[in-house]
């Protein structure tokens, strides 16, 4: 037996310091691993995401069964359970994503399966939409975050080259919250501003809070949503100032991470809010 690569399938995500999507799983969906087994095709997993194999000794019968044209579903899972707090697009109930091969748009040296740079609502639909519907796991099966369909054609076969295989590319965005910062204890008594060691972000300190264990917290947010990011590049920095002068009191304050998102009013609007606490 000798395999070549028919296509690559790279997932990346923007939430990951190496931009490659992590904890995730493509699986032939139930009729596609028998297609897959007829024509002689494998899916293997890859550190980019997954790689469909051409077994070359069969390339007749793989032609054969790919004329003219032969559609795979794959099924992507996710196994983190903090997923949807980090990615993009939200997906609520009942929601999935859905790309095919058949509208390819260039992206370097691959050919990424949705027209913006990142995954967007265009490609969200409904599990109970019909042309998905039967393909899909049956009701009370884990629903996957993404359908994804290819279009594999014989001519794709009897051409494929050791140099030509192709990588189809799915790119998902990471979330963006505004930053709230909660300070309460003795040692935030002074007057306090956070500061941006970039001097990208500012913060809008807000009215002062009680919190639900009766302590009073100064309340500062980001004035614009920042994104959520596997090591936050951010560095923002603490500054009290004491009998006219300034002083760092917390060289790098903590950093928002995925599950803290929630619905909050920030200045009137509904926004997504990352809280932080700090108690000196």
């Amino acid at each position: 037996m000798s395999y070549l690569p028919l296509c690559h399938i790279v997932l990346q995500h923007q939430y990951f310091s190496d931009g490659l999507a992590q904890q995730l799983r493509l699986v032939p969906a139930a009729q596609t691993q028998r297609h897959l087994q007829n024509a002689q095709l494998l899916v293997k997993p890859t550190k980019q995401g997954a790689v469909l194999l051409l077994d070359t000794s069969r390339r007749d019968i793989a032609a054969a069964c790919c004329e003219p044209i032969l559609t795979l579903y794959f099924l992507l899972y996710s196994d983190d359970p903090q997923f949807g707090s980090y990615s993009l697009p939200v997906l609520e109930a009942q929601q999935l994503l859905y790309c095919d091969n058949r509208a390819p748009v260039p992206d370097d040296a691959a050919l990424r399966l949705h027209a913006k740079p990142e995954l967007g609502s265009a490609e969200v639909i409904s599990a109970n939409d019909a042309p998905v519907a039967d393909v899909l796991p049956p009701k009370g099966k884990p629903l996957p975050v993404m359908l994804l369909a290819l279009d594999i054609t014989a001519l794709h076969i009897t051409q494929l080259t050791a140099d030509n295989a192709i990588s189809y590319l799915l790119r998902f965005g990471s979330r963006q919250s505004v930053w709230r910062y909660y300070l309460c204890g003795t040692a935030f008594a002074q007057p306090l501003r956070i500061q941006d060691m970039a001097q990208q972000t500012h913060f809008i300190q807000q009215n002062d809070t009680r919190l639900a264990n009766g302590l009073v917290a100064q309340v500062f947010d980001s004035a614009q949503p920042l994104k959520l990011q596997q090591f936050s590049p951010y560095r923002f920095q603490l500054i009290t100032t004491t009998h006219g002068s300034e002083k760092i009191l917390i060289k790098r304050l903590p950093v928002a991470v995925a599950g803290q998102i929630d619905k909050a009013v920030v200045n009137g609007v509904a926004s997504n809010v990352s809280e932080i606490y700090l108690n000196y």
